[in-house]
């Protein structure tokens, strides 16, 4: 993957200790309420026409990044020009004025380009009580305003809310766009799309380390006598270097990676079975965790690491099953519905799995709590229309999947409970394999 500079000067204005932030807006309040938020078209302060076409990119970013939360509702005053000739310093807002127009967080800045960099200086306040929640000078290559963008929403989520902004991860996603189901990866929002493998082979199962820096994944390798196996891969994103992990005969598949980073769980079908196995980041098996006739799959780890769930046909149709035990090989049945479970997503807090299941004839997704209670439905298709392979968004309030709801596979988001569904990115293919990243810098 391409890495992209940015650079930023942190910490040029701050309303108080970083010890001392104060939550304004909680997220739990914010279902029964959204907090009024206007973005101010950012003024100049220099005159270049790139400086202009930057400013306006990052502001609709930001907006949209905003309105993606579904925390925050918007006010545009309807006449910008009491405000327009006026600064962005805490000395130049009329906190009586914007009050008077309902806005609860301003938003407003200024820009400039400089040996082919865009800078960007903004400040974000608290109307209600006229106080500087924070302030910062970006700095970002010209081509990077969108990035710059992504930062800046960031750091308005932490500082507004004490979470963490979800605007710099990214998805990644297999597709058969080039008639070879290849690895792909794009910011959070379907912008920004980079093909990161061309073995021109068939891609399965990809799965992000815990830091962010390596990205796992199965494809049909070609051993000695032109014989083909699924084996297992592990590309490094900053130089595109590809290292072999697991070439057992047989299946190497579903690899998740522990919390920690420091082990990864797998089918390896090497002695006949597709069982679960423990292995290390460089491929050696260090323990067997499933032993039945059954076909094993799917492994996903708990937050903690301690638990783990995978899909198994020992119903006999397939079901999820929980390993409360990773040294005993003796799981529980965790899901009843439908006729076939798979694809078991553990959620950031722990609190629940999301997954897919075939019921009425096609696949819907649903969640559960890890002790088989609670069990929702998240979707609900037409016949012949299926929703598969859930990823949890890092903070845990987003699920993204694919559908084939208007005919190929697209890429769709929605919300933890099921709610606001949006399409993310359609007419690349058929899109299967989502993967959420997890934080990144």
């Amino acid at each position: 993957m391409k890495k992209i500079c940015l650079w930023i000067i942190v910490g040029l204005f701050f309303a108080g200790p970083l010890q001392a932030k104060k939550i304004y807006i909680t997220i739990d309040d914010a279902k029964l309420r959204k907090s009024l938020v206007t973005v101010f078209p950012f003024k100049s302060i220099g005159d270049t026409h790139e400086g202009f076409k930057q400013a306006s990119i990052v502001q609709d970013t930001v907006l949209s990044n905003l309105a993606f939360t579904g925390i925050f509702d918007f006010i545009d005053p309807k006449d910008k020009s009491p405000f327009e000739s006026k600064g962005y310093n805490l000395g130049d807002i009329d906190f009586k004025e914007w009050a008077k127009l309902g806005t609860e967080f301003l938003v407003k800045g200024g820009y400039k380009t400089l040996d082919k960099n865009f800078h960007l200086d903004v400040r974000v306040y608290d109307i209600k009580s006229a106080k500087l929640v924070f302030g910062k000078e970006y700095i970002a290559a010209i081509q990077d305003a969108k990035v710059l963008a992504h930062e800046f929403s960031d750091d308005i989520m932490e500082n507004l809310t004490g979470q963490k902004g979800i605007f710099r991860t990214k998805v990644l996603f297999v597709s058969d766009k080039t008639r070879h189901k290849e690895l792909y990866v794009m910011d959070f929002d379907g912008s920004n799309i980079q093909q990161l493998t061309k073995h021109e082979s068939i891609l399965s199962a990809p799965a992000w380390a815990p830091f962010g820096t390596h990205v796992t994944y199965s494809r049909y390798a070609t051993h000695k006598k032109n014989i083909k196996n699924l084996d297992l891969f592990m590309l490094e994103l900053s130089s595109g270097k590809e290292i072999s992990l697991s070439t057992h005969t047989g299946l190497n598949t579903g690899a998740k990676w522990s919390p920690d980073g420091t082990q990864l769980a797998a089918t390896l079908s090497l002695h006949g079975n597709p069982e679960i196995y423990l292995i290390d980041r460089r491929g050696k098996i260090l323990h067997r965790i499933t032993q039945h006739g059954a076909i094993d799959v799917e492994p996903c780890f708990s937050p903690d690491g301690k638990k783990l769930v995978f899909s198994s046909g020992r119903a006999p149709y397939a079901h999820l099953y929980l390993l409360e035990d990773l040294s005993s090989s003796e799981a529980t049945r965790l899901t009843f519905a439908g006729r076939y479970n798979s694809s078991p997503a553990w959620s950031p807090d722990g609190n629940q799995i999301a997954f897919s299941a075939q019921l009425e004839g096609h696949f819907d997704l649903f969640s559960v709590q890890p002790n088989g209670r609670g069990l929702r439905r998240l979707t609900k298709s037409e016949r012949g229309k299926n929703n598969e392979y859930p990823s949890w968004s890092p903070d845990g309030r987003h699920l993204v999947y694919t559908s084939n709801e208007s005919g190929t596979y697209d890429l769709y988001m929605m919300n933890a409970d099921g709610s606001a569904v949006h399409k993310i990115l359609s007419n690349y293919g058929n899109i299967t394999y989502p993967a959420w990243s997890p934080y990144l810098k």
